[in-house]
C-alpha cells in the first residue's frame, strides 16, 4: 500500500519541486526534491550548489522542511506583515490572501 503526501502549504510534493531543507548542521538552504519513495512516505532533498553526495532522505513530514517563499521575501528585501508584504527596494505593499 503506497502512502500519500501531506498537504503541506507551499510545497508540492513532486520531482522538481523547489523547497528550503535543513542539512545536519542545522543551515538552511534552498533545495529540490530528486526523487519520492510513496512505500516509506520520504523525499530525497538535493541542496542546491552542492554535491549530490549530500542529498539526504526526509520524512515528507518533516519539520525540517519548509517553503521557499520565505527565502524568495529575504532576497527580495520584503517582509511580512499582517498578510502583506513590505518591499524595501521600491517601497511598496504588496497585499496576498492568506
Amino acid at each position: 500500500m503506497t502512502k500519500h503526501p501531506p498537504n503541506r502549504r507551499g510545497i508540492n510534493f513532486e520531482v522538481g519541486a523547489q523547497l528550503e531543507a535543513r542539512d545536519r548542521l542545522k543551515n538552511w538552504y534552498p533545495a529540490h526534491i530528486e526523487e519520492i519513495d510513496y512505500e516509506e512516505g520520504k523525499v530525497l532533498i538535493h541542496f542546491k550548489r552542492w554535491n549530490h553526495r549530500y542529498d539526504e532522505w526526509f520524512c515528507w513530514d518533516s519539520p525540517y522542511l519548509r517553503p521557499l517563499e520565505k527565502i524568495q521575501l529575504r532576497k527580495e528585501g520584503l517582509h511580512e506583515e499582517e498578510g502583506c508584504a513590505v518591499s524595501s527596494k521600491y517601497r511598496a505593499l504588496v497585499c496576498v490572501p492568506v
